[in-house]
């Protein structure tokens, strides 16, 4: 178990859990309702402190937390008092039960908004278009008569404006029958094309994705040459992109990792290569020179990325619009989950939050702050579902009884909590299983 996963695991869950609670918390503070209980964790308490009228505590089972307000069970017996949940007003009840998911979701804005005002690095080839650049041999995308080079323009009849977009489609459409549209030189050609599930020899297959066997055209950019050096003897210029060497393309991933080896391993061979330049191709031959006991050319190769930095006020902007369209996928993931288009092993729980987040951590903070914003916007969503026990089912109880303009009875209450208990656990007993034979299992 590594220390690190540990650490970015309880920093993403505590952190989350925290400031939902205080949500509920600090909203019930404002309106007067006192709160008996802020727990991090179920069960017995391990530890915590009092004030005032508030157990603040750590309990022993850390998948969760709670607020618990006075007054908030009608069998304890209500006198009537402002202290007391179920006392006080439908509107502040439901801004009480809302807060919790709605500071998650203002943590995700935050985060996100922050780092478009910080400034991030994206692949520029996640936003470009969808380009193919290597196909698998035996894939749904050979037998469709995919090519490197391919540009993806429409998948369903719906357009594809980058490669981000079209994985995210197929990913969601496991085992479907679709059309695609692309441009092949000059021509634009329509192919039916069968999106089925990974091989099993992907590490991809545990999720049960959707999948087609080909991956992007990741560019391999010349980003500096040395003076005096090969690379510039041989006429390479910054801003050339490497698309082959010696006839070998570089079009798909791992392209710059073959030419940098092809380079290392030959010393004193002329090297011939193919660059685009100005959207022309230029063959040049280039010979690297033995130094530290490998070949070298004196030329950086690298990743086109894009900087996005925006100013206070359009990075909110950006935040907001970066932050709707995730929530718009994830109503699109459980749409296809509830209607049996898409496996529960694409659900993530616990083991896969665990292992993503210690991974998130290790490829810096700006990711690692980037995946407890993903996380954090997802837990609010899903809490505002009308799922009976979460607080979503508490707020679409106060609405339905606001509709009515009448009470439900405690006795439809109780059978509503029960069935949503039951539907919880089983739901949270097949997402840790999947996660244990996807990750410890398999």
């Amino acid at each position: 178990m590594s220390l690190q996963n540990v650490f970015a695991f309880m920093a993403i869950l505590g952190a989350l859990i925290f400031i939902h609670e205080f949500g509920h918390f600090l909203c019930a503070k404002l309106f007067g309702v006192r709160v008996e209980v802020f727990s991090l964790g179920f069960g017995p308490r391990l530890l915590g402190f009092r004030r005032g009228a508030t157990d603040y505590r750590v309990s022993a089972l850390p998948l969760g937390g709670y607020v618990k307000m006075l007054g908030e069970n009608p069998e304890e017996g209500l006198a009537g008092t402002g202290e007391e949940f179920l006392s006080r007003s439908k509107p502040v009840r439901f801004t009480i039960l809302v807060m919790g998911a709605g500071m998650n979701l203002v943590l995700a804005v935050l985060i996100t908004w922050g780092q478009f005002v910080v400034g991030v690095e994206e692949l520029a080839f996640l936003r470009d278009p969808a380009m193919v650049g290597d196909v698998r041999s035996g894939s749904p995308a050979e037998d469709a008569g995919l090519r490197p080079g391919d540009v993806i323009l429409a998948l369903d009849q719906r357009p594809v404006t980058s490669w981000q977009e079209f994985s995210t489609r197929v990913q969601l459409s496991p085992n479907s029958d679709t059309q695609v549209r692309l441009r092949r030189a000059s021509q634009e050609l329509t192919l039916p094309l069968r999106i089925s599930t990974p091989p099993l020899e992907d590490p991809r297959e545990k999720y049960g994705m959707g999948y087609v066997g080909v991956s992007p055209h990741i560019p391999t950019l010349v980003q500096g040459v040395e003076a005096g050096s090969p690379a510039e003897a041989a006429g390479l210029q910054i801003g050339d992109e490497v698309v082959a060497i010696e006839g070998e393309h570089l079009l798909g991933p791992g392209g710059r990792e073959r030419l940098v080896t092809a380079v290392q391993g030959s010393a004193g061979k002329p090297l011939r290569l193919s660059v685009l330049r100005d959207h022309a191709t230029v063959d040049l031959v280039v010979t690297p020179v033995l130094a530290e006991e490998k070949g070298r050319v004196g030329a950086v190769f690298s990743f086109a990325v894009e900087p996005v930095r925006y100013a206070v006020g359009p990075a909110l902007w950006a935040s907001l619009e970066s932050n709707w369209r995730s929530a718009g996928l994830l109503f699109e993931t459980l749409k296809r989950l509830v209607s049996g288009r898409l496996s529960i092993r694409a659900m993530s729980g616990p083991v896969d939050i665990y292992k993503f987040s210690g991974e998130a951590l290790r490829s810096g903070w700006q990711q690692f702050m980037t995946f407890m914003g993903v996380v954090s916007l997802q837990l609010g969503v899903i809490n505002l579902l009308p799922i009976p026990v979460l607080d979503g089912g508490h707020i679409f109880v106060l609405l339905v009884e606001g509709i009515l303009r009448r009470d439900l009875s405690l006795q439809v209450k109780e059978r509503m909590m029960q069935v949503g208990f039951l539907f919880l656990i089983t739901l949270m007993g097949v997402v840790i299983s999947m996660d244990i034979i996807k990750n410890v299992v398999g």
